[in-house]
């Protein structure tokens, strides 16, 4: 009797086991179920702020590609006329009878606005087809050497009106590094251009070389300027920034630099810059460098008898 009692107890203790588990495996069902519908709905509406973040992006893409269509295409139209605006300029200028004084000083003044405007207008075109990728980039081996020392030549004029000492390196070494000429030589114009009209009186611009590793060559324009904080420093390479520059004696753009940068970038270099305030900065740029082309020479050809 007593085993009977027993055994019954230890099946309704075991049916309870049963219906417990069956109730928490209900339970837990039920909880993954709603997991899985907040999990559902979850990925639908990532899925949807990802369709509208993609169709913000493509929006703003166009709105920038527009905007350097337009500003390629203003660009164009505006060089027309100031062309002939500097064309006549320089005729007065050179006319017979001479000008007077006064009328030599307005035209001296027109000649001075028309070639900054045109330097702005060239710029800002060449930011525009910069952005849209359609910068004109031819690149090959070319010499650093003279290159560099097309550079000298031609910013030469400016360190003297301002009473800066350049200083080029000499090389020893011919150094040949693969980029477009042409922007190399505009790149470091306006870095040198840069270091010599922010300078002090009496200061000096030195441009080094220091070979790298991994194939390429800094070039570093040093100059012994006032220097750069590091918050100038983070906003260097924004369009249209002077820097507080704006109200100084000095004219500028605040295009160059990023233009310059996007140049580099292009032809494979990196552009970066480290300052000192009260000692001045050091604006450097990495080329690749390559092998000098070799001069095809072609067989002698004989004398027709």
């Amino acid at each position: 009797m007593e085993k009977t009692i027993r055994l019954n107890e230890e099946m309704l203790a075991a049916n309870e086991a049963l219906l417990l588990g069956s109730v928490r495996q209900h339970e837990l069902t039920e909880a993954a179920g709603r997991l899985n519908e907040q999990l559902r709905a979850q990925i639908i509406e990532r899925g949807r702020v990802e369709s509208k973040l993609n169709d913000a992006i493509a929006l703003a893409e166009k709105a920038n590609l527009a905007k350097s269509d337009f500003l390629s295409s203003m660009s164009h139209e505006l060089r027309t006329p100031l062309n002939a605006i500097l064309g006549f300029a320089q005729l007065l200028e050179s006319g017979s009878p001479p000008p007077t004084p006064s009328q030599k000083r307005s035209v001296e003044q027109i000649l001075k606005a028309g070639w900054y405007l045109l330097d702005l207008i060239n710029e800002i075109l060449d930011l525009a087809l910069i952005e849209s990728g359609k910068i004109p980039l031819s690149l090959e081996p070319i010499s650093l050497t003279e290159v560099m020392h097309e550079c000298q030549v031609m910013i030469g004029p400016q360190a003297q009106k301002h009473g800066i000492r350049l200083v080029f390196p000499r090389i020893e070494v011919p150094y040949f590094v693969h980029a477009d000429a042409t922007r190399v030589k505009q790149v470091f114009i306006n870095l040198l251009s840069n270091a010599i009209k922010y300078n002090k009186a009496g200061g000096t611009v030195e441009v080094a070389y220091t070979a790298k590793i991994h194939g390429r060559i800094r070039i570093c324009v040093i100059d012994s300027g006032e220097g750069l904080t590091p918050e100038k420093m983070e906003q260097l390479f924004q369009p249209f920034n002077r820097l507080g520059k704006e109200s100084g004696v000095e004219e500028g753009t605040g295009i160059g630099l990023m233009v310059s940068k996007q140049l580099v970038e292009s032809m494979g270099g990196v552009i970066g810059v480290e300052s000192t305030v009260g000692k001045g900065s050091v604006f450097w740029v990495d080329l690749n460098v390559t092998a000098e082309p070799q001069t095809a020479v072609g067989p002698a050809l004989r004398p027709q008898s």
